[in-house]
């Protein structure tokens, strides 16, 4: 945190124990550790969190208590925070720091946006292929290595998709790859939620383009994605219609007169089929698609409702 001050701010910054920690109520004084951040003048209470607990409202009680106590604003310190985390964060005007990553201290002049303008050029997605061997590293957990043509084979791809993405995370310093014998054997940094957290910014959309179909003439298995999946996993009500999630490539086996316009027909009377860049089945479960694939297949809603339920089956996925 010391040396990230420094580069942003240089000797003005300094960062020290909070010796005012003794006032506070026991509940506050054990939980986490605080520190006085000046800048100038200017003194701020940083409250670090070392929890993988993540509550929006939890810190803002806190911060509110705290900020009484010791008179001053209270900043909090945290290790990493996903997209979604952010926005929340934001949106409840809640001062955060993520030492090398990101700042958001209004009552210090700084938002997000305009420290982040001059600092990072704009961060490219991942292809699809690589997107898809990223998430066989997420789920399956594996730090043994394996060969290219091992991952082609689950993932049901060819061995030059492979290839290309194991070369794009590789420059994203993602993945290594390892001499073992005569093979090259691919292993992750990372793997679970560890790996998630640093990709997060690389990952984008599976769905390329959404379908209607007749609800008559809907007869295929598939599992179920967009806001139906989501809302089997948390407390958001069912969207009117079904939304399920199939691969682009198998949607010539959907009979034209079967597609349908929505705004001519009753929401119950169609589904909505969301054309996905890879194979949905590959990590389905339990009739549903993959969490991660999910949260990024819905992140361009602009929907309250919808992200706070996001922040909430992220928070108690098991990794």
């Amino acid at each position: 945190m010391k040396k990230y001050l420094y580069e942003i701010f240089g000797s003005n910054a300094k960062i020290e124990n909070w010796n005012g920690k003794s006032k506070l109520p026991l509940y506050l004084k054990n939980k986490r550790d605080y520190f006085v951040l000046s800048i100038g003048d200017v003194q701020s209470v940083l409250m670090k969190n070392d929890s993988e607990t993540f509550n929006v409202s939890s810190f803002e009680k806190e911060m509110e208590q705290i900020e009484k106590y010791a008179e001053m604003p209270v900043i909090l310190w945290l290790d990493a925070v996903s997209t979604y985390q952010r926005n929340a964060l934001i949106k409840n005007k809640i001062s955060f720091i993520v030492p090398n990553s990101q700042m958001y201290v209004p009552e210090l002049g700084i938002s997000l946006k305009e420290f982040c303008a001059g600092k990072k050029e704009k961060v490219e997605k991942v292809s699809a292929a690589a997107q898809l061997l990223l998430l066989y590293f997420i789920y399956q957990k594996e730090k043994e290595g394996k060969k290219q043509s091992e991952f082609a084979t689950y993932l049901n791809t060819s061995d030059m998709n492979i290839s290309r993405a194991v070369q794009e995370l590789k420059g994203l310093g993602l993945l290594k790859i390892n001499k073992g014998g005569t093979s090259k054997l691919i292993t992750s940094i990372a793997v679970g939620k560890e790996l998630y957290q640093r990709s997060e910014e690389y990952l984008q959309s599976p769905v390329q383009k959404k379908i209607y179909v007749s609800a008559a003439c809907f007869n295929m298995e598939l599992p179920f994605a967009g806001e139906t999946a989501l809302a089997k996993q948390s407390m958001l009500n069912y969207p009117k219609h079904m939304v399920y999630a199939m691969d682009k490539k198998l949607a010539k086996d959907i009979p034209e007169n079967a597609i349908v316009e929505p705004n001519l027909m009753a929401d119950s009377d169609y589904v909505e089929i969301e054309l996905w860049k890879y194979n949905p089945m590959v990590f389905a479960s339990e009739g549903m698609v993959d969490i991660v694939s999910l949260v990024q297949s819905l992140k361009e809603i602009d929907d309250e409702r919808v992200e706070m339920q996001i922040e909430e089956i992220m928070e108690e996925y098991r990794w």
